[in-house]
């Protein structure tokens, strides 16, 4: 039932959900294009659809229709939870009505109450979603949308604390919402008919691959070329020494970088792709030493495991388990390394605090490295998920 374009670029966002009637405004930018105002009208919704999430895993748990709007309890089992009690969020949707995001924990309840679409000649309106591969989806709320015209022309108009948003009183034709952040550019397409065109928007927030650590060890100094590739899209983010369009650094055999860098740091903004179906589950009490076996196990040695330790402890530390889930790095960023090395491992994690311990299917651990000729190695996590 959801009426959603989808869009695998994605911003970071945070979830709003203030209800009330708010207007939208179509301020014009340039052109002649000057949409007019789109507001929710009262009424009550029948037939409404739930389709109930896990807050923490992602996936559809159940779906059910309700008569009218009011209280409703969820209560829907989920065999293994993310978190305890189990979480949810919501989707709310009726026929010429904006759909509602809502959240909840198990045995507690959700008042359903929807605003309806206005029936006005020439207009186009919707919510926009910005998803996530496993917790909550949220409202793109109180963003400028760059509006585009069938000819050109232009205007901006801004959501509201619930995602929504209208064009009012346009002519008929195809109208191209999209707006830029980090130097990505994300756009819609709606068309607009001689009635109210209703058009829910979804799109994935992005992924980030967190301080990637590049350690380079050739047999003898050499000027060594790095260069970055990303498959399904993306870009860097952070980065020393700096990016540009790759490195050319010195190396010494212990690692040393142009006298300077013990390795290549860089963090990346990345579509989502990960996969939870094998990993490992860690005490939290005990998470130094097990993260340290953990990445002995993956052949880091010395002060590679140190750095990664220093860096990411400080952020762990605080839950009692946590579920660690090894990626594709290549998938997601690839490297090119010139002159190329005779041994590359590359360990992206994925890394998720538990407040409880889950079932999970360790992975086997790979072939012990033999450290000969140049060797590279690089360990990240993924962040944001």
């Amino acid at each position: 039932m959801r009426r959603l374009l989808s869009s695998t670029v994605a911003l970071g966002l945070a979830m709003t959900m203030t209800l009330g009637v708010v207007i939208f405004l179509g301020a014009c930018q340039s052109g002649n294009l000057s949409p007019g105002v789109v507001e929710p009208v009262e009424g009550v919704a029948t037939n409404i659809t739930l389709t109930i999430y896990s807050d923490g895993w992602g996936n559809e748990l159940d779906a059910t229709t309700i008569a009218t709007e009011g209280s409703v309890v969820i209560d829907v089992f989920e065999e293994s939870p993310y978190s305890d009690p189990p979480a949810y969020y919501i989707y709310a949707e009726a026929d010429g009505y904006y759909t509602e995001l809502y959240s909840c924990t198990r045995g507690n309840s959700i008042d359903v109450d929807l605003d309806a679409v206005p029936d006005l000649p020439g207009s186009v309106t919707g919510v926009i979603f910005a998803t996530q591969g496993f917790f909550a989806d949220c409202y793109y709320a109180d963003q400028n949308i760059l509006v585009t015209g069938p000819d050109g022309e232009t205007a901006t108009i801004t959501t509201d604390a619930q995602g929504r948003y209208g064009l009012g009183d346009v002519p008929t034709g195809t109208y191209t919402l999209s707006w830029s952040m980090d130097g990505e550019t994300f756009s819609f397409d709606v068309v607009n008919t001689a009635g109210t065109d209703y058009q829910d928007l979804s799109f994935r927030e992005p992924m980030q691959m967190a301080a990637p650590n590049l350690y380079l060890y050739p047999p003898d100094t050499t000027t060594v070329e790095v260069k970055l590739g990303f498959p399904i899209g993306g870009h860097v983010t952070e980065s020393e020494p700096r990016y540009r369009d790759g490195w050319k650094v010195r190396v010494d055999p212990d690692g040393w970088i142009d006298d300077e860098y013990g390795y290549l740091f860089y963090e990346t903004s990345v579509p989502q792709r990960a996969t939870t179906d094998k990993g490992w589950l860690l005490d939290g009490a005990n998470l130094e030493l097990e993260l340290r076996g953990l990445l002995r196990r993956q052949g880091f040695v010395g002060r590679e495991i140190v750095d990664f330790l220093e860096f990411w402890m400080p952020r762990l530390e605080g839950s009692p388990y946590y579920a660690v889930y090894p990626q594709d790095a290549a998938a997601l960023v690839t490297l090119t390394i010139d002159p190329p090395p005779d041994k590359l491992r590359r360990v992206l994690l994925l890394i998720r605090p538990l407040e409880a311990p889950i079932s999970i299917q360790p992975p086997r651990d790979p072939k012990p490295l033999r450290r000969e000729g140049f060797v590279a190695m690089e360990w990240g996590v993924l962040v944001g998920i």
